[in-house]
C-alpha cells in the first residue's frame, strides 16, 4: 500500500507567517520535571495555577529552543533525538515552507512511503470486539516497512482501496495513539461480512465427584465438567486468510486442542491458523472445568493429550 501522513497547522496567533517552516516535536516533553526544577531555582513551593502556567510556558520554550539548536533544522526533513531527564522525543521538519494567514489552517505532508508491506489478520475476541470477527491491517513503524526512523504522533488513519476504475473505495478509519519506532501499527476496520465465525458446544459430561457428609447425608461439594467445543470459521473471500482466535475461560480449567494453542494470559487461550479461500476451518477443543473443592486455582492448564 501507499502510506501518506499529513499534519494540519492552525494559526490563531494574531500574526501572519510568510514562507514559514514547520517543525514537529513527536513524543512527550517532560514539563512536570522542568516546572519543579524552575520552582526550586526560585525557592518557591508548589506553584499556584497562574504561576504554574507561566512556568509551563517557560519550560516549553526552553525545551523547544534547546531541541532546535541541536537538530540542524535548516535542512528540510532533518531529524534529531533529544533526551532530557525522563523525556524522549523526536524533532523534525515538514518539507517545504508555507504561508499561513492568521485564522487559517494548512495541511502539509509529513510522512510518505511507497509499496509498504502489511498483513491482514482477522481477530475473534468476543470479550473485546463483540461476537463477529474483525479485520485488522497491521504493519510496523520501521525502515523495513519504508517508514522513517521516527515515532508517529496521535492521529486519524483512513484506509482506501483501489476500486479498479481509477478511483478509491473507502474502507474505514481509526484513531491511533503515539506509535514508537519499531512498534506495530494496527488499524481495526471492523467486521467483514465475508468471514463468519460460529461456536457450538457438542458434548457435556460431569465426572470426578467429591462427597462430604453433612447431617448423616452425603452431599456433593466438588466435581469436574468436561465439555467439547467446535469453533468453525467460514471464509467466503477469494483469498486465504489468517485468523486469530482468543477465548476466555473462567475458573480452574484443563484445556486441550489438536490445533496448536498458546496462552495469551492466565485465563485466555489463543490460536492462529489459516482458512482457505471459499472454504472453512474447524477448531475443536476439550475443556475440563474443576468446581468447588476440585478447583485449586483460577488458571488454564494446557494439556498435551486429550483428557
Amino acid at each position: 500500500m501507499q502510506f501518506r501522513g499529513f499534519v494540519r497547522v492552525f494559526n490563531k496567533s494574531g500574526e501572519e507567517y510568510e514562507d514559514a517552516q514547520v517543525s514537529l516535536i513527536v513524543g512527550t516533553i517532560n514539563l512536570v520535571e522542568k516546572i519543579a526544577e524552575l520552582a526550586r531555582r526560585r525557592g518557591i513551593p508548589v506553584p499556584a495555577s497562574e504561576e504554574r502556567s507561566l512556568l509551563k510556558q517557560e519550560a516549553a520554550r526552553a525545551s523547544f529552543a534547546r531541541a532546535s539548536a541541536g537538530s540542524g533544522l535548516a535542512k528540510s526533513g532533518a531529524k534529531a533525538i533529544v533526551k532530557e531527564g525522563l523525556s524522549e522525543y523526536f524533532m523534525f521538519t515538514v518539507e517545504g515552507t508555507e504561508t499561513i494567514p492568521n485564522g487559517w489552517s494548512k495541511r502539509m505532508r509529513a510522512v510518505r512511503a511507497e509499496d509498504l508491506k502489511f498483513d491482514i489478520v482477522y481477530r475473534q475476541r468476543a470479550y473485546q470486539y463483540g461476537p463477529r470477527p474483525v479485520r485488522f491491517f497491521i504493519w510496523h513503524n520501521d525502515e523495513e516497512h519504508k517508514l522513517s526512523a521516527s515515532p508517529l504522533p496521535n492521529g486519524l488513519i483512513r484506509v482506501f482501496r483501489d476500486n479498479g476504475r481509477e478511483g478509491l473505495a473507502y474502507l474505514g478509519q481509526r484513531l491511533i495513539r503515539y506509535v514508537p519506532v519499531k512498534a506495530k501499527i494496527e488499524v481495526n476496520l471492523g467486521p467483514d461480512d465475508l468471514v463468519v465465525y460460529e461456536t457450538q458446544q457438542t458434548a457435556t459430561e460431569r465426572l470426578n465427584f467429591h462427597f462430604r457428609r453433612v447431617n448423616n447425608k452425603e452431599v456433593v461439594d466438588g466435581w469436574d465438567e468436561k465439555t467439547r467445543w467446535t469453533d468453525t470459521v467460514r471464509n467466503y473471500r477469494t483469498k486465504p486468510i489468517v485468523f486469530e482466535l482468543r477465548r476466555r475461560w473462567d475458573g480452574d480449567v484443563d484445556y486441550y486442542s489438536e490445533v496448536a494453542t498458546t496462552l495469551f494470559d492466565y485465563r485466555t487461550t489463543q490460536a492462529t491458523f489459516s482458512v482457505p479461500q471459499r472454504g472453512k476451518k474447524e477448531y475443536p477443543a476439550t475443556v475440563v472445568r474443576h468446581h468447588d473443592v476440585n478447583a485449586k486455582q483460577k488458571r488454564i492448564n494446557l494439556l498435551k493429550d486429550a483428557p
